[in-house]
């Protein structure tokens, strides 16, 4: 289970972006059987403007691998627009596996990895 502790990198834009993912994704975990578009698409949205505010510190600040971790946010993004169009169809399978599996795990990489970095390069950059 992913917990405020395991995700704190101690850079406050960043480790509060990483609050709000939680509990957006928590929620949308939550959701009752057909009613998960509704709390899906606030936890998609919170990605989006999440990555972009991210993105806009690596390009100030001038992260050296601004590409890599913008690519990565992409490749994310792609997927949480594929399973957006299958809720809108009322089909939640695939979002449900994606919340239980897929976001957990690639959370805890993501941030174990790319963000650790990005989080010590942008704390060193001020």
């Amino acid at each position: 289970m992913l917990a405020l502790d395991d995700i704190a990198l101690g850079y406050a834009v960043m480790d509060r972006d990483h609050a709000d993912s939680l509990d957006l994704w928590q929620a949308a975990k939550a959701a009752p059987a057909g009613a998960l578009a509704g709390p899906f698409a606030a936890f998609a949205n919170h990605l989006r403007e999440h990555f972009a505010r991210e993105e806009g510190l690596m390009k100030e600040k001038g992260f050296f691998a601004l590409h890599c971790h913008s690519d990565e946010h992409a490749r994310v993004l792609t997927g949480i627009a594929a399973i957006e169009a299958e809720l809108a169809t009322g089909a939640e399978d695939r979002a449900r596996y994606y919340l239980r599996y897929g976001f957990p795990d690639w959370f805890h990489n993501h941030l174990a990895t790319m963000d650790r970095v990005t989080a010590a390069f942008l704390a060193n950059a001020e």
